[in-house]
């Protein structure tokens, strides 16, 4: 007669050696970063419908797939991490940091931001902005602006060009910037995460001094990665504070 043991045994062991994924809910209007697990896809639910994603990996480290307003990640490599932005059907837009960890999400709630009254609605959303300037696309009310452009103190790239357009109270700012370098440089773009590279082979634009009397909205650049002496823009929207 043949035994149950060995079943339950293999049973066990896939319970002990896979930690529990748990779920979690955020605001929207926090920093929001998701731990992954190589062996089966966590889910973010957003406030909102999903009406496009836009992620700077490879499809063969990284999965991704979206319905409604929920999104889907798989990771494919265990070594990937970086982040994403999801655009939501009312134009905001979400940023997501990820990477593989123990414990993994299962699923990861975002709410909505409390609604506080503005002294003056803006006429268009940041996601949006940042999408006619990729673009080029000019928007109703945008006007030329002169600002500071940032002051980079790592030689290992060069500012070659920078203008700005204002739009109520958001300013885009594109700039063109030059690898210095004979070998290839990633570039970090988020600002006020804490740099996590210890080597040095990244560089954070964290380390920039960017126009005073503004706040860094969001961030996106046409390549992460420039080739030896490659170029590559950057797009950058801020808001005046009061």
């Amino acid at each position: 007669m043949r035994t149950a043991v060995a079943p339950l045994l293999a049973l066990a062991l896939c319970l002990t050696v896979h930690p529990a994924r748990a779920a979690r809910t955020l605001s929207a209007d926090h920093a929001i970063a998701v731990k992954l697990e190589s062996s089966q896809p966590t889910a973010v639910a957003l406030p909102e419908p999903v009406a496009s994603v836009s992620v700077g990996v490879a499809p063969e480290r990284l999965s991704l797939d979206y319905d409604g307003p929920y999104l889907f990640l798989l990771p494919l490599d265990p070594t990937v991490t970086g982040r994403l932005f999801v655009v939501g059907q009312s134009g905001t837009l979400y940023t997501l940091t990820f990477k593989v960890a123990t414990p993994a999400d299962d699923v990861v709630h975002l709410t909505a931001p409390p609604t506080t009254p503005t002294v003056k609605s803006q006429p268009f959303s940041v996601a949006s902005l940042l999408r006619a300037l990729r673009t080029d696309t000019p928007l109703p009310g945008q006007h030329a602006v002169d600002i500071p452009a940032p002051v980079l103190p790592d030689a290992r790239v060069r500012l070659t060009a920078s203008h700005a357009l204002a739009l109520g109270s958001r300013v885009g700012l594109v700039l063109t910037v030059r690898n210095t370098q004979t070998a290839p440089l990633a570039l970090d773009v988020r600002i006020g995460a804490p740099v996590e590279d210890a080597t040095g082979a990244a560089l954070s634009l964290s380390t920039w001094t960017w126009p005073p009397h503004l706040t860094i909205r969001a961030i996106a650049a046409d390549e992460e990665v420039l080739s030896p002496e490659g170029h590559t823009r950057l797009y950058v929207i801020l808001e005046r504070r009061p």
